[in-house]
């Protein structure tokens, strides 16, 4: 054997035996906790919401009281919305994965401001493609004015060009089993704060 094949033979065994040998100081990392959330109490907004009807994206009449005994998060958009509406659906799928089992007693409601544009069918394909079995809801100017004055919220139209936006109110409203509203998520509160809270409705309806 050559010099040279000699070291390199001695370097590789010493570094298998390196790689074997783990001193025992060392220690395996311990896992992240991540941060609790602080969850805020829910409140009682009672000067607004109340019951209403629309249509639903299927063309079917749908009332808010027909939700009794679930609860629901509901929010005002368009679906040419940019931004706002795509991110609130896309929350609420992961509100979703972390309700897991109270999942069933949460129900989303869309209420578009922009009927003209948001057809029933534009409404359909648009939910469809978030897949958490959202209502979208529509109705003729004066209805949706209407429950836009209930909720205590606000939109405008720009119709000035032809692929106009809409500014529109933001929150999302938590609707506890007997249809009052008990929260007003912002459009900062990530999915973790609006499903800590909305676990609260369930834990209420659970107590003797």
């Amino acid at each position: 054997m050559r010099a040279s094949d000699a070291l390199v033979c001695c370097a590789v065994f010493a570094l298998l035996a390196a790689c074997g040998a783990q001193p025992e100081a060392q220690k395996d990392p311990v896992a992240e906790t991540p941060t609790p959330v602080e969850v805020p109490s829910l409140q009682d907004f009672g000067g607004i919401g109340g019951d209403f009807a629309l249509v639903d994206q299927h063309g079917a009449p749908f009332e808010l009281q027909s939700l009794r005994g679930q609860a629901a998060m509901l929010f005002f958009g368009y679906t040419y919305c940019p931004d706002i509406c795509p991110v609130t659906l896309s929350k609420m799928g992961r509100v979703y994965q972390l309700l897991d089992e109270d999942q069933q007693e949460l129900t989303t409601l869309f209420v578009t401001v922009d009927p003209k544009r948001d057809t029933q069918e534009k409404l359909e394909e648009y939910l469809d493609y978030f897949a958490i079995d959202a209502i979208g809801l529509r109705g003729d100017k004066e209805e949706i004015d209407q429950v836009v004055r209930q909720y205590g919220a606000h939109y405008s139209l720009g119709e000035e060009q032809e692929a106009y936006l809409v500014d529109h109110s933001t929150y999302t409203y938590l609707i506890d089993q007997q249809g009052k509203v008990r929260f007003l998520f912002r459009q900062s509160d990530g999915p973790e704060l609006m499903a800590a809270v909305a676990e609260q409705l369930f834990a209420e309806e659970g107590k003797p």
